[in-house]
Formats: C-alpha cells, sequence, structure tokens
C-alpha cells in the first residue's frame, strides 16, 4: 500500500482510477428515477456510458478473442437469442439486455487499458474501510443506509432492513462483495503481513455483521476449500476431497438420527424441492417453520418462471429468456432463461475458475441473483482481471 502511495500517476491513469473507484464505492442513489421501475439512472450508468463513448471514439470499442472475459461476450448473445425466442411466448424484459451491455462495455475498458493491479488493490482496501466505518455508524443508528429504494434515514424509521449495509445497495451486496473482495486480496504477494491480516478480519467482520446466511456458509466453505487447496499436493486434495464427499454423504442420510433442532428444521428443505421440481407444489407457511420462510417465498416467486421453462420442448432446451427483472437465483437466471442449452454452455466456460470461487458463487448464488447486481458483478470482474493479470505477468 505504501508503495501505491508514492507512485506518480499520470493524467490517464487518475481518470481511470476515478473511474474505478466510483463503479465500485459510489452509493446507490438515483439521479433520475424511472417509472415502474425501483432502479433509476445512477452515477454509474454515467460512468459506464462515458466509458463507452470514450472507447468509441478511441477506436478500442471492439471485442477480440484474446480478450479477458471472452466468452461473457458469447453468453450475452446466447442470452439475447433466448430473449428473443422467448418473446414468442412471453413478454420480455429488455432493459436487462441494457444491463448487460454495461457488463460489456466495462469488460472492454479493462481489456483495452489494463488498468494497474496495484490500484486496484488499493480501491479494493479502501471498499473495506470506508463500509468499516459506515457498518459501525450504522450499527449504532447514527447514519442511515443506501438501497435500490433511496437514502434510509434512521432518525425518520425509514429503516426497511435492521442489517447494516455500509456503502451497498443491501446486506447481501455487501457482504458478497467482501468475500469476493477478501480472496481478491490474497493474490496479492507484495503485501506485509499485517496488511493481510488486517483486511482479511475486516472483510469477514463485514460478512458477519450483515447476518447474511447464505454468504456466510458460502464464504466459510469457500474459505476452508482455499486453504486445503493452499496446503495439499494434488494427490492428497483428490484423496480428501473424496472423504469429504463421502462424509458429506454420511452426514445427509444419517443426520435426522443423530441430531434434531435446527437440523431437523433444514432437513425439510429436501421433500420441499423435490416436491417444487416433480409436482410443482408449494409449501404452505403455517406448516413450517420460521426459518424456512425465505426458501418458501423463493419457491411461490420461481414457479411461475418455472412453469414458462417447462412451456414446451424448446423453452426448456433454448430457455424463455428473461421475463423478471428478480430470479433471486443465478442458477434459475441461467437455467430459466437460457434453458439447458445455456446451463451446459456456462458450465463449460467456468471450468478455468479457481474452484473456490466457483464454490462460492454457486452456495450464494443458490439463492441471490447475483448478476443482477452491478456492484458484485463489478467486484468479480476485478477479481478474475487480477488473477488473469498475474497469470500473464508471471508467463512473461
Amino acid at each position: 500500500m505504501n508503495n501505491f502511495l508514492t507512485y506518480k500517476y499520470s493524467h490517464h491513469q487518475t481518470i481511470e482510477f476515478i473511474l474505478i473507484f466510483i463503479l465500485l464505492l459510489f452509493p446507490k442513489i438515483d439521479l433520475i428515477p424511472i417509472s415502474y421501475y425501483h432502479q433509476g439512472i445512477r452515477i454509474e450508468d454515467l460512468v459506464v456510458v462515458y466509458i463507452g463513448i470514450s472507447l468509441y471514439f478511441s477506436n478500442s470499442l471492439e471485442i477480440q478473442k484474446k480478450d479477458f472475459g471472452y466468452f461473457f461476450y458469447i453468453y450475452f448473445a446466447v442470452m439475447l437469442m433466448a430473449m428473443i425466442h422467448g418473446s414468442l411466448y412471453f413478454n420480455q424484459k429488455w432493459i436487462t439486455v441494457l444491463r448487460y451491455l454495461e457488463y460489456i462495455i466495462i469488460l472492454i475498458y479493462f481489456n483495452r487499458n489494463n488498468p494497474s493491479i496495484e490500484s486496484i488493490f488499493f480501491i479494493l482496501r479502501t471498499y473495506l474501510l470506508l463500509n468499516l466505518i459506515f457498518v459501525i455508524l450504522q450499527q449504532n443508528g447514527l447514519v442511515g443506509e443506501f438501497s435500490s429504494l433511496g437514502y434510509e434515514n434512521p432518525a425518520a424509521g425509514e429503516m426497511s432492513d435492521s442489517r447494516p449495509t455500509g456503502l451497498a445497495g443491501g446486506p447481501w451486496e455487501l457482504s458478497n462483495c467482501c468475500a469476493i473482495i477478501f480472496f481478491a486480496l490474497l493474490l496479492d504477494k507484495k503485501q506485509s503481513i499485517f496488511s493481510k491480516y488486517t483486511y482479511s478480519f475486516i472483510a469477514i467482520f463485514l460478512i458477519l455483521a450483515t447476518h447474511s446466511r447464505t454468504i456466510v456458509v458460502s464464504f466459510a466453505l469457500s474459505a476452508i476449500l482455499y486453504f486445503i487447496i493452499l496446503n495439499l499436493n494434488k494427490k492428497k486434495f483428490y484423496l480428501f476431497l473424496f472423504l469429504l464427499v463421502a462424509l458429506a454423504t454420511f452426514i445427509i442420510l444419517y443426520i435426522k438420527n443423530i441430531y434434531s433442532g435446527y437440523a431437523d428444521v433444514y432437513l425439510e428443505l429436501i421433500p420441499m424441492f423435490k416436491n417444487f421440481v416433480f409436482y410443482k407444489e408449494i409449501p404452505e407457511l403455517e406448516t413450517l417453520d420460521g426459518e424456512l420462510w425465505s426458501i418458501a417465498f423463493r419457491l411461490e416467486h420461481w414457479i411461475t418462471y418455472y412453469n414458462q421453462f417447462l412451456q414446451n420442448s424448446f423453452t426448456i432446451v433454448f430457455g424463455s429468456g428473461y421475463t423478471t427483472l428478480y430470479y433471486e437465483s443465478i442458477l434459475f437466471r441461467v437455467l430459466f432463461g437460457t434453458g439447458i442449452f445455456g446451463l451446459i454452455f456456462v458450465i463449460y466456460i467456468i471450468k478455468n475458475i479457481p474452484l473456490h470461487i466457483l464454490l462460492l458463487i454457486f452456495v450464494s448464488g443458490l439463492t441471490l441473483d447475483l448478476l443482477l447486481s452491478f456492484k458484485i458483478y463489478f467486484t468479480m470482474l476485478l477479481y478474475f482481471y487480477i488473477e488473469n493479470k498475474l497469470k500473464y505477468d508471471y508467463r512473461n
């Protein structure tokens, strides 16, 4: 970090730093509201427009096969074809295309400009520090929260969620970003031990402070897997993985005879999902423990798009398109939106993602629509950009 502070920046690099800083850290504040949508036009949208115009006039707005994230371009094409096909049966949320175009413009910008990873590491640490300050202030009722509905003032009793959100748009967004940043900062081999442990502790504190159970579980599993892979050679790791799967299978089969209480409650998820998938049945809230209500609400939300997916053989194979903005699951966004074809394509393109990051995204994405959040997408992009950049520098 000290090296960053003494580094002299050109005018171009300064603008680059400011743009990345705004895209990651600036809270969700609508500048221009859009009727019938929670989200209006925000500062990050204007920044993306500026980036797109700059790329166009510098003749850099182009896609190359060697680009980092090239497969995301192809997925966009798959998604677009699925929406065109789905429009034969259902109304489509075409505004989703604009969000993905924003993602593509940012991806092209990173490929054409190659931002400094030292700058990115500094911004990621700044993100943690600023959110730490805001979370502590929010926990003590001194500062309000920024959400999709705008700024919520605790003094006016406007808080929609008692959990802190920092500068993010919600507790789940903050915790997801912090989990990704935790692993991104571990890629910085030049940092001091003090810096490594300090920012790791801050990231973990922020994740726990949000009380987002899904992310806490996914992060814990990913961290365990990361350190196992780090400290085991391949042969030992595959042996460990085999034993872990065997142990997990044993626990699933026999846990009912060993544990009670919460274990019994969460075991109800198995018949809930079985009835949802095979019989399209939604459980009644009165019959469920309160711990399962959030899943029940999601099942009620998913059933509409599950029926659309099952409309006919074509929608099953190629998807029904994006008929809603909110799928509440990245898995169902891919499956229902782009069908089995899209799902197979995604499985193919994620084969080189580190296992711990894949586990983090998969578990978190079971009940969270990660690609809908601009901040989460951008944080993931920063992680993969750093990883790709370090691999390239190592090869050369």
